[in-house]
C-alpha cells in the first residue's frame, strides 16, 4: 500500500507539473507563429546608407516554450556602391563557420537583400541573424 501511494504521488505530481507548463505556455498570449510574424525583417535601401563598415547585433525575447540555438547575434556588415559586400558574424564565434549561416550570407549578398529563406532547422536563429544585418544599417 505504501508503493502505492508513492507512484499515485509522483504521477500526480507529473500530470500537475504538465498542466501547469502547459497553461504557462497558454497564458503567454503568444505562439511561435505570431512572435515570428511580430520580427519582420525590413529591406534597408542601401543606396541610402553611405560607403563603409557597420556594427549590428541582436537578441531575442522568445516566448514561453520555444528554443533558439543562438539567442544573441553579432555581425560587421560591410556596405559599399549600395549593395552588401561583406557581412562576418561575431558572435557567436561557432556560427561564423556554421555552412548554413554562410550560405544565408552568400544569399543575403548575392540578392543584396535581406528577404532570403531561413536556414533550415534554424527559424529563430536565422531571424536574429537577419535583424542583426538589419540593425546593423539601419540609421
Amino acid at each position: 500500500m505504501k508503493h502505492f501511494r508513492s507512484v499515485y504521488a509522483r504521477a500526480t505530481l507529473l500530470v500537475a507539473v504538465t498542466l501547469f507548463m502547459a497553461g504557462c505556455s497558454v497564458m503567454s498570449g503568444v505562439d511561435a507563429v505570431t512572435y515570428l510574424d511580430a520580427l519582420a525583417v525590413k529591406d534597408v535601401n542601401l543606396a541610402a546608407v553611405p560607403n563603409g563598415t557597420y556594427a549590428g547585433e541582436y537578441t531575442l525575447a522568445l516566448p514561453p516554450g520555444q528554443y533558439a540555438m543562438y539567442r544573441h547575434i553579432s555581425v560587421q556588415v560591410t556596405v559599399a556602391g549600395g549593395a552588401y559586400t561583406g557581412i562576418v558574424i561575431l558572435d557567436p564565434p561557432s556560427l561564423a563557420v556554421d555552412s548554413g549561416f554562410l550560405g544565408l550570407i552568400d544569399r543575403i549578398e548575392t540578392k543584396n537583400s535581406l528577404a532570403v529563406d531561413a536556414v533550415s532547422g534554424a527559424t529563430y536563429s536565422t531571424k536574429a541573424m537577419l535583424k542583426a544585418v538589419e540593425a546593423a544599417v539601419t540609421p
